[in-house]
């Protein structure tokens, strides 16, 4: 409460004070004491923080799959997910978090909202990580004409895939495969049987083992292939993890 007394103001105004100092009238922030982050609070806040510096990882770790073609909430989508992953309550420490999470639940988080792979593509690859640490990819047959949706003007289609082991705690890559597969619409055969593909992923620093996929889109124009894709259309998603 403030007051007139000798023609001056004194006292406080919701924040502000104003007193008297040498015939002056000086006008400040009532200082308040800050009150204290609780310690629940406090750790959830620790745990948003590294959940959100692993979301920056795996973004950055999985560029060759979206290759910037995201739509624009995709980090905060991600970090979502991950919350799943690691911890809904967000009460975990840093090192519980690392150490107890539900990879799996990553399967199908897709790098462009507006784009679903499983939109794209209309047969499941089937992933496997064997007890030896051999990390199977296997195609089914599929129709190149019928079993995949093609934009107008399409003749060749890549399907590109990164297979990254990463170690969160250390915050760092220990290998990346990146294995593509060329599709191309005009010629025979009509189907498509691929051989298995196999890749290594024993090694004593890998925590965790994550498989992305997209759909790159190619028109031939005067006398190359140009990439269709764009912001709005790319079809890219995370198909396999595993914790290690």
């Amino acid at each position: 409460m403030a007051f007139i007394e000798n023609g001056n103001l004194k006292g406080l105004v919701g924040n502000v004070v104003f007193r008297q100092s040498n015939e002056k009238t000086i006008v400040q922030t009532n200082p308040r004491l800050k009150s204290k982050q609780a310690k629940g609070t406090k750790t959830a806040a620790t745990g948003f923080g590294n959940i959100s510096k692993i979301g920056a990882y795996i973004r950055a770790m999985m560029v060759e799959v979206h290759v910037g073609l995201h739509d624009s909430n995709m980090h905060n989508r991600l970090i979502t997910q991950l919350q799943r992953v690691m911890s809904p309550s967000g009460d975990l420490s840093h090192a519980e978090s690392i150490g107890n999470p539900k990879m799996n639940r990553l399967v199908n988080f897709q790098f462009n909202e507006k784009c679903h792979l499983q939109d794209f593509i209309h047969f499941d690859p089937e992933f496997r990580l064997l007890d030896n640490k051999q990390l199977t990819i296997q195609f089914p047959k599929f129709d190149k004409q019928k079993d995949f949706r093609q934009p107008k003007n399409c003749d060749l289609l890549i399907i590109n895939l990164s297979v990254v082991m990463l170690n969160f705690d250390k915050q760092q890559y220990i290998q990346v495969h990146s294995p593509q597969i060329h599709i191309n619409l005009h010629t025979r055969p009509k189907i498509v049987e691929l051989e298995q593909l196999s890749f290594d992923v024993n090694d004593k620093d890998a925590t965790t083992v994550l498989v992305g996929m997209n759909v790159e889109y190619y028109g031939f124009h005067r006398q190359k292939h140009l990439l269709i894709n764009n912001k709005s259309f790319h079809p890219a998603a995370i198909v396999g993890a595993w914790s290690i």
